[in-house]
């Protein structure tokens, strides 16, 4: 599996759609670099993976610029969709006009008070009240909106909001027909201008993730390393236990900590702050395989870690000069069952990537809920209610549900009831509509 891996993009309000935004050059220079990376690694990317910090302030407008850039500009530079994106959110994704009430400002002093040792207890007890649980997940509610459309929104667990989860969690199939888990977790439940090391909190969801079964392999992404995490200690324990690869930004470098068990990645920032010392762009490129050798199972990790020099950007070879820097975890012994084929991989020749080639661009793409997701949050929201009325896939309870919870649910009913192809027909022939008019 290929993915682009980028963080802190900070898209500004009072920058964004303007001629002369000061990092409207940088973008470009990024997309360049990632469709020529493409071309050189010689096929297109399986997904982009954005470690937070995708708006700068929290605001709509950030968020709607985002959503354009990606679907228009990033998206098919790397050769996926934009419903291949996998986001979480970072400190500069949460609203500060909605955190700034005087409750909101007394419950976080309350939290960070308490001794690390009684700190996912204390969350826990927040997060089982509703009441308490907005309170915490109120600033991030811009950045869910967004979210929504990639089913990356994160919210408490409800059992009156069936699927209502604190972290995002995707699998893809790995070329030997294994499963690659991701999972994105929430270290913004407790946010200001105060934020420094140590003060910060993750969900205590994270500390928790099951291994699952032998064909199962973790990645884990979150925003804020552990030494910003008051509670990470538990965090920190249970991933280096679980998972291969821990992917994090917040800290605006590009390093790569390659250990026995597992590898840990900082994305770098895409739009680091022009006067911070060292001021340096950066992104990364992830390819993850199995292989099989003497009877063991490994996970190859290459990495091409990419930074800006000057109007382009330039290859950070490993500590041995090599690009890209290729790790290998073993992995527990599994193999696919006998009616289940191994996926198809990119041809090669002497071991190099075949030549990108119209067979290796995405085709057609399968309908699945994350497809029908992406397309329906395109129309205007009386003309998803209409079909999801119209389908019969609303139920009782659903005026309770925020906008995009109720999109949610309907492709989920949708899914369930095996009508996901006909609400992709109609969400197309509205779509056909639109553009018509």
């Amino acid at each position: 599996m290929l993915f682009v891996h980028l963080s802190d993009i900070h898209f500004r309000s009072r920058e964004i759609n303007r001629l002369d935004d000061p990092n409207a050059g940088l973008r470009d220079d990024i997309v360049t670099d990632v469709a020529q990376m493409r071309a050189e690694i010689g096929r297109p990317a399986d997904g982009v993976l954005i470690s937070g910090d995708i708006a700068f302030a929290g605001a709509e407008e950030e968020y709607r610029y985002a959503r354009e850039w990606l679907n228009t500009a990033l998206c098919p530079a790397a050769g996926c969709r934009i419903e291949d994106v996998f986001v979480i959110p970072g400190n500069h994704d949460v609203d500060r006009k909605q955190a700034a009430t005087p409750a909101h400002k007394d419950v976080r002093t309350k939290l960070r008070d308490y001794p690390a040792d009684r700190s996912d207890d204390i969350l826990r007890s927040y997060l089982s009240d509703s009441f308490s649980a907005n309170m915490l997940f109120g600033p991030i509610e811009n950045y869910n909106r967004f979210a929504a459309e990639f089913i990356c929104n994160l919210a408490a667990e409800d059992k009156k909001k069936p699927n209502s989860k604190p972290f995002a969690v995707r699998d893809w199939t790995m070329n030997d027909g294994s499963t690659l888990r991701l999972w994105g977790f929430n270290s913004v439940l407790v946010c200001d201008e105060n934020d420094s090391p140590g003060s910060m909190f993750v969900d205590p969801a994270a500390a928790q993730i099951a291994r699952g079964g032998a064909e199962v392999t973790h990645v884990v992404m979150c925003h804020h390393p552990y030494g910003w995490l008051k509670n990470g200690g538990a965090f920190r324990e249970r991933i280096e236990a679980v998972a291969k690869l821990h992917l994090f930004g917040h800290e605006h470098t590009r390093r790569v900590e390659a250990g026995v068990h597992f590898t840990t990645i900082r994305a770098g920032a895409v739009h680091p702050d022009r006067h911070e010392p060292g001021w340096d762009p950066g992104y990364n490129w992830i390819n993850l395989s199995v292989a099989t050798e003497g009877g063991r199972r490994h996970l190859d990790v290459e990495i091409w870690v990419r930074k800006k020099e000057a109007a382009r950007f330039i290859a950070v070879p490993d500590p041995d000069n090599a690009n890209p820097w290729s790790i290998r975890h073993t992995l527990r012994a599994w193999s696919a069952p006998a009616a289940a084929a191994p996926v198809a991989v990119p041809a090669t020749v002497d071991g190099a990537p075949t030549p990108m080639s119209a067979a290796a661009e995405p085709q057609t793409p399968p309908i699945t809920g994350r497809l029908v997701v992406s397309k329906l949050f395109r129309l205007p929201e009386h003309v998803q209610r209409q079909l999801i009325v119209g389908l019969s896939l609303d139920a009782d309870g659903d005026q309770a549900l925020k906008d995009y919870e109720f999109v949610l649910a309907a492709v989920r009913r949708a899914k369930e009831r095996n009508q996901l192809g006909e609400l992709n027909d109609r969400i197309d022939e509205a779509l056909g509509s639109a553009d018509a008019e």
